[in-house]
């Protein structure tokens, strides 16, 4: 099987690194477990190469981006974790199809970095728990824009067609949380609207129900405080058309942010029916 064999969505809280927590990590149990269950299923679709989309990485507000170095390389000093080091190399082919897909698709795509790609906490803190039972894995950053939502979608639908003309085994990680806006006191301040965009978002990812995703209010969005939708947009879309089991792993929200864990186990690809 090639193309998209495997997609999951994944907080990125530091905290959760022990290193970092120092034992807060514990507050945050489920989502962890959750993690370290989402870590096998991955390495047992054994995959090629992962796309991982980040909020935090070097964002354009009208174009998608895509890292175009040769390597990426990050890791948690500045969170004052020393030693915890990251590096993966580029899948350059992979790049270059969704370059060429994205143009004839007419989705603005643009390179976030043709030197060395400095690897943001996005995407850091969730491959701290997905790599334990994978090595030597290249990976394809990517970034999202702020262009709507229906684009995002369709970004995600070329990353599927990328895969499969390059023939890669790509798994597709989505990483952003939830709304930051869940309790009194939470980072982004209290929110009553945060729970009811959270619980939308559960139930239409477990559900993998791409309308409610792509029809969302935007004031809900906006008073959700969130930074996950445009990656879970792109990996619905990356989704798209694919027999598909969907499953929440765990979702939390201990700390006034949303957590969610989920799982987009893929049974085969169309043209297999």
């Amino acid at each position: 099987m090639k193309g998209i064999i495997f997609g999951c969505a994944t907080p990125h809280p530091p905290i959760m690194i022990p290193e970092i927590g120092k034992g807060e990590e514990h507050k945050i149990q489920a989502t962890i477990t959750a993690m370290e269950k989402l870590g096998k299923r991955l390495a047992e679709t054994e995959p090629e190469t992962l796309v991982v989309i980040s909020p935090h990485g070097n964002t354009q507000y009208s174009a998608m981006g895509i890292a175009t170095a040769p390597y990426s390389e990050g890791n948690f000093d500045s969170w004052g974790a020393r030693g915890i080091n990251f590096h993966f190399n580029n899948d350059l082919p992979l790049v270059n199809c969704l370059q060429e897909t994205s143009q004839k698709n007419k989705i603005p795509l643009v390179s976030s970095g043709n030197k060395i790609y400095q690897l943001d906490w996005g995407v850091l803190v969730p491959l701290y728990y997905l790599l334990h039972e994978l090595k030597n894995i290249a990976m394809v950053p990517i970034t999202f824009s702020f262009l709507p939502l229906k684009t995002h979608y369709a970004f995600g639908k070329t990353i599927q067609k990328a895969a499969e003309q390059c023939g890669k085994r790509v798994a597709i990680i989505a990483s952003g949380d939830l709304s930051h806006r869940l309790i009194p006191g939470a980072p982004a301040g209290y929110d009553p609207m945060g729970k009811v965009f959270d619980e939308k978002i559960v139930n239409a990812m477990a559900r993998l129900d791409y309308e409610t995703i792509l029809n969302l209010p935007p004031e809900l969005i906006d008073r959700a405080g969130e930074c996950g939708l445009r990656s879970l947009t792109i990996l619905t879309g990356a989704l798209d058309g694919l027999m598909v089991t969907s499953e929440i792993l765990s979702y939390e929200g201990t700390f006034g942010v949303g957590y969610m864990v989920a799982s987009f186990t893929i049974k085969h690809l169309p043209e297999e029916e």
